[in-house]
């Protein structure tokens, strides 16, 4: 292991020892109770070692968790957007409905003279006009049925507002969230330093064994079509010296769902960036059925995503720690959820 790799691995398990180390809130509700999952204090480094594992699984689902948070915050951005030239429309049309109806109790004006419609006609208040002027006697059918189609337009810019508004206050509670989650994950690393530093590059090493060695993957002798060996071409040369970093889908930085996005993307299609999103995509395969190209998904609820290359071997972007690696899957130890086919 380079200075480099072994500084970022020193970084990644200070996450994990200072989340442990932590108050109970570091990790707020993971199993979706409403209340924080106590852990105990490690008492040495041996003690910390053994819940790594654990405590990394925690720091996968809470970056899930953030995951999902940005999906939905995109998303109403987006709602808001197109609500926002919506209540535009129907304003100039409500505008629009009320000047014809004003030109036509113009006309009466002109046509009958001095009338109960001139009196509504010159109201200081244009809504009451409007209000007043429909049921007028004067008015004839012409005039009933223009303030009725503003009034009926005027309702449905009420209701346009409304949901615009609410969405705005959904969007603003969202993007706090996802302040909070990063906030928490971005403080609890800084914490944990001096904590990691008393490892030795043989107790690191041995973490790595335990998640199953690195290896490599010949993308030539993958047996498929031409929009899948791109997927997997793409996927393998981007292993070696790629880093794991939060967020990211390339071309030198990726997360897990970042990855197989980005793999995906030279084959033209499109996936969510968040691994339990990814597993909506496609259609459902069976282990024994796995082919090159297949999504590979672990743990419950999902928060871990790879792609199968083919004869048992796996590519994924596994933990800010491991960076990129490509491996069997046998010897990946996190609990197997299930696959999905995007292609084919």
């Amino acid at each position: 292991m380079g200075k480099q790799g072994l500084s970022r691995a020193i970084a990644v398990f200070a996450l994990t020892i200072s989340l442990l180390a932590a108050s109970a809130t570091a990790f707020a509700d993971p199993d979706g109770t409403g209340v924080p999952t106590p852990t105990p204090s490690p008492k040495t480094i041996k003690d910390a070692k053994a819940q790594v594992k654990y405590l990394e699984e925690q720091a996968s689902q809470v970056e899930e968790d953030y995951e999902q948070a940005k999906i939905k915050y995109d998303a109403g951005k987006r709602r808001v957007k197109l609500l926002e030239q919506d209540v535009a429309a129907q304003k100039a049309k409500v505008a629009l409905l009320g000047e014809r109806a004003r030109t036509i109790a113009l006309l009466q004006f002109q046509n009958r003279g001095i009338d109960t419609t001139a009196q509504i006609f010159t109201s200081s208040d244009p809504d009451s006009f409007l209000g007043q002027l429909s049921t007028a006697s004067q008015v004839d059918a012409n005039m009933n049925s223009a303030l009725q189609e503003h009034l009926a337009q005027q309702a449905n810019l009420t209701d346009l507002e409304r949901t615009l508004k609410a969405e705005v206050l959904s969007l603003a509670a969202e993007e706090k969230r996802l302040a909070e989650l990063d906030k928490q994950l971005d403080e609890s690393l800084k914490a944990a330093k001096a904590l990691v530093e008393k490892m030795t590059a043989a107790e690191l090493a041995a973490m790595y064994a335990a998640e199953g060695g690195s290896s490599s993957f010949d993308a030539s002798d993958v047996d498929a079509g031409g929009r899948v060996k791109a997927v997997i071409s793409y996927a393998v040369s981007h292993v070696k010296g790629a880093q794991y970093v939060r967020g990211a889908s390339g071309p030198k930085a990726f997360d897990c769902s970042g990855f197989t996005l980005a793999a995906y993307r030279v084959a033209g299609i499109s996936l969510p960036h968040s691994s339990r999103s990814q597993y909506s995509v496609g259609r459902a395969v069976s282990r024994s059925d796995l082919k090159p190209g297949d999504l590979i998904f672990w743990y419950s609820p999902i928060h871990h995503v790879g792609l199968y290359l083919g004869n048992g071997m796996i590519a994924h972007a596994r933990n800010p720690r491991a960076d990129l690696v490509i491996q069997s899957l046998a010897s990946y130890p996190a609990p197997y959820t299930g696959a999905r086919r995007v292609i084919g």
